[in-house]
């Protein structure tokens, strides 16, 4: 009867923890990040295999969770972060290339090409030239406003990357704290537990991640061990790996002098060969020429002493010596004679130099290969470089040399995140399209996408300006690169209206204006209807300016509305997920008052089991009596 008595007295208390408990959880229904608790209930053990039973023993308070939907709603939150980031992105980007039927450079661009055409109905009217200048500085005006604008959308990309992960690192450090007092307290602490899962779900919105529980705890981004156990948190950095455009022409195998230059026909006074910047700076080698320094003294090309003329065997350093002494030239881009070498401490070393590996002590001065470095290293310093050979008769045609593809190398900006010097490749999360966007190597940078695309506008507009050669049918050789190789190049009609070939260079040339002469107005006047224009340099893409500019906005459009229905589509499976998680672990107060009656009549029915032994212990003390 005793033991009967034990087992009430158990349930009673067992029943008095469960209802604590429960209202406990109607009470923390809306605290954010709390999660359901249950008490953990077993029968208590038996002293002897005739003893039936001998009550409940209370165990711990243990949150309701389920680890593999938590993970995958964390993966998921991180995927729907991505997709919300990169939709806000296009939406300011969408919003710079709004125009509307008066504004904007669609309509700037008309209004150019009927200047042009008003002007050539009267070469002479000032008013018409006026006009021009006016529109065709417009034009200018607004593809360095889109650029600039875009540029400035990448800065504010920049300091987001910043300061969201300065918000990252401090939830990692965070993290490392809670698990500390977890560690060290005797007793694991629900509510630590809710905080922990709370700062998880934080991170997760900046960058996917991966945790291990099942030892100690460990918590992984893209692979890489942030956070393990209590002490070990390891902050991330945001790096910037710069590379500077290198155009390489030939090679030592292959060198410029003999493979790139017609040696049958580049040897006659006059013949050259012409190095031009930006469409904006030119420098020329003569065939049978002197170079001379600052000083107008002849320069010695081959270090014997004596001064040389220009020819076949020294073309290269012929025009390294040019480059690098031109102003407008030098400033931007160094020449080299073969491709340089770095030793330890990162220092340049010619081929001259005896420390180089190709260095060769029989000849140090003799010709190599061509190689051309920007000033600057990164996107910031990309710049477009075009070589010309050409024979003074005209008796063939100019040749106009391509650069190495294998060999050269483009200027790019390697923006990523790293944990002691290792580079996060990122899969999910709001940092992603940041990133993606500020790293120029990324094929996900729609930033760069955009820029060319304007690039290619400007390079079109200036080429197309620049000058023309008019066929004997009257059709015309467009664009600078085009004219520049053409056979009938000695007709060439030079006009520079426009000069550059990016947009950061272009520029309207309205000191020209006045100049026009009826033929040159009736070659721009072909520029606005034609359809076969090469924007992007593949011969295959051909179109007018109007259908190039209208095909941006389109494009624009679409990986708006691309990444908008991605984002959809994600939320759905987001909040699909995050109802079943929350319909496991949040509180329900309408089952909770189902648990609080429950619990409430076994605390009444142990109650009443006790009253019930106590009158039977009454009974009998009485028989006694």
């Amino acid at each position: 009867m005793l033991n009967i008595l034990n087992v009430a007295t158990s349930g009673l208390a067992a029943s008095q923890v469960q209802v604590e408990n429960v209202m406990n959880n109607i009470a923390n229904e809306n605290t954010p990040g709390y999660k359901k608790r249950v008490v953990e209930l077993t029968e208590s053990q038996h002293s002897d295999s005739r003893i039936t039973g001998r009550g409940v023993t209370i165990g711990e308070t243990t949150r309701v969770v389920n680890t593999y939907i938590y993970d995958n709603l964390t993966t998921q939150k991180s995927k729907n972060s991505q997709y919300t980031e990169l939709s806000t992105m296009l939406s300011d980007i969408e919003s710079i290339f709004h125009e509307t039927e008066d504004s904007g450079f669609s309509a700037d661009l008309n209004r150019y090409f009927q200047s042009v055409e008003n002007l050539r109905s009267s070469p002479n009217n000032e008013i018409y030239k006026n006009d021009l200048r006016s529109n065709g500085s417009a034009i200018v005006d607004d593809l360095k406003t889109l650029y600039g604008d875009i540029e400035n959308s990448e800065t504010a990309s920049l300091n987001k990357v910043s300061d969201d992960l300065t918000a990252l690192n401090a939830s990692l450090q965070d993290i490392g704290g809670v698990n500390k007092i977890l560690t060290d307290s005797p007793v694991v602490s629900n509510d630590l537990l809710d905080k922990r899962d709370g700062l998880e779900q934080d991170i997760s919105k900046y960058i996917d991640l991966d945790i291990d529980r099942r030892n100690d705890y460990e918590l992984k981004i893209t692979g890489l061990t942030a956070v393990r156990f209590d002490n070990n948190v390891h902050k991330l950095t945001l790096a910037n790996n710069t590379i500077a455009q290198k155009d390489v022409y030939a090679n030592d195998t292959n060198p410029l002098s003999s493979s790139l230059v017609d040696v049958a026909t580049w040897k006659n006074a006059g013949d050259k060969v012409t190095y031009k910047l930006n469409n904006t700076t030119s420098v020329s080698v003569e065939y049978g020429t002197y170079l001379q320094d600052a000083n107008g003294a002849n320069v010695d090309l081959d270090g014997d002493g004596t001064a040389d003329t220009v020819d076949k065997n020294n073309i290269v350093k012929a025009l390294v010596y040019k480059i690098n002494n031109t102003t407008g030239l030098a400033s931007n881009i160094t020449a080299y004679n073969g491709d340089y070498a770095l030793d330890k401490d990162g220092n340049k070393i010619l081929t001259s130099d005896p420390s180089h590996p190709d260095y060769d002590a029989s000849n140090i001065y003799k010709d190599r290969y061509l190689v051309i470095e920007s000033g600057v290293a990164g996107d910031v310093g990309k710049f477009d470089g075009r070589i010309i050979v050409e024979d003074a008769d005209n008796s063939s045609a100019a040749v106009n040399l391509e650069k190495n593809s294998i060999e050269s190398v483009k200027g790019t900006d390697d923006v990523h995140l790293e944990i002691f010097d290792q580079k996060l490749n990122i899969k999910d999360g709001s940092l992603r399209p940041l990133l993606d966007n500020l790293n120029s190597t990324s094929y996900d940078n729609l930033f760069i996408k955009y820029k060319e695309q304007l690039d290619n506008i400007a390079k079109a507009i200036s080429d197309m300006s620049g000058s023309y050669i008019e066929n004997t049918d009257g059709s015309y050789v467009s664009g600078t690169k085009a004219v520049d190789v053409d056979s009938n190049r000695s007709k060439r009609v030079d006009i520079g209206l426009f000069s550059g070939s990016t947009v950061s260079t272009l520029k309207f040339n309205d000191g020209i204006v006045g100049g026009l002469t009826q033929s040159k107005l009736d070659y721009l006047s072909t520029l606005q209807s034609s359809n076969s224009i090469d924007f992007d340099g593949s011969g295959s893409n051909l179109t007018s300016f109007s259908k190039y500019n209208q095909s941006l906005r389109i494009a624009i459009s679409n990986d708006k509305e691309t990444t908008d229905f991605k984002k959809t589509t994600q939320e759905s499976v987001t909040n699909a997920l995050q109802t079943s998680y929350d319909k496991l672990t949040k509180v329900n107060k309408d089952e909770e008052l189902i648990n609080l009656v429950k619990f409430q009549a076994a605390y009444r029915a142990n109650a009443k089991l006790i009253t019930i032994v106590d009158e039977m212990l009454n009974t009998l003390l009485g028989i006694k009596r």
